[in-house]
């Protein structure tokens, strides 16, 4: 894991090197599955710009949360693990993929709920991959594009093509999406493509 240099660590979590012993862990991933024609470089620096976001809501731990019911991480009770980023590279999808879906797994091995930052899009692909074996998940993917594509620019993995691949999992028990708009939402946007979704 590389180290987190003057950024803090996820809101009232605690900086690890490991899930054990901890209810949840979160971790960056960068880079996914790049695609030949599209820099990916910029995402470099996304998981620690969530962490940054999300600094001063630290100070508001101990306020009464009205959707739980009570301080949002239990006063304490509830302990969260920030395991840093992972040393992804931008041009380097296979050994991207591999790092995704085995930190998930570690982390669910350990008994705690794992957390991811991307990252562009790709990086959801291998993280859904490593709950296989878990019970059925149902994801809520909150985009403008419904992320369907079976390729683009020859690339299956790529971040158009991340909720058909999820839905390709067999843990995978169901997909809502919500949000997507337009007639640039999906440059694929056809029946052939679209009602697949609908009807998985």
């Amino acid at each position: 894991m590389t180290k987190i240099a003057r950024v803090p660590p996820f809101i009232g979590a605690t900086r690890s090197r490991t899930p054990t012993g901890f209810h949840a862990a979160v971790f960056g991933a960068p880079h996914g599955t790049p695609y030949p024609r599209i820099d990916n470089r910029v995402h470099a620096t996304a998981p620690d710009a969530f962490r940054l976001a999300l600094k001063e809501d630290g100070e508001w731990l101990d306020h009464w949360d009205f959707d739980l019911g009570g301080p949002l991480l239990a006063d304490g009770a509830c302990r969260i693990a920030d395991l840093g980023n992972l040393p992804t590279k931008s041009k380097d999808g296979k050994g991207n993929r591999k790092l995704i879906e085995a930190q998930a797994r570690k982390i669910l091995a350990a008994g705690a709920v794992p957390l991811m930052f991307g990252g562009d899009d790709s990086t959801p692909i291998p993280f859904v991959a490593g709950f296989s074996g878990s019970p059925p998940l149902t994801i809520l993917q909150i985009d403008a594009h419904i992320d369907w594509r079976e390729e683009r620019y020859g690339e299956r993995l790529g971040f158009s093509s991340t909720m058909r691949r999820a839905s390709e999992q067999p843990h995978v028990w169901r997909i809502v999406q919500a949000g997507a708009r337009g007639a640039r939402c999906q440059a694929m946007g056809r029946p052939h493509v679209y009602l697949p979704a609908n009807s998985s």
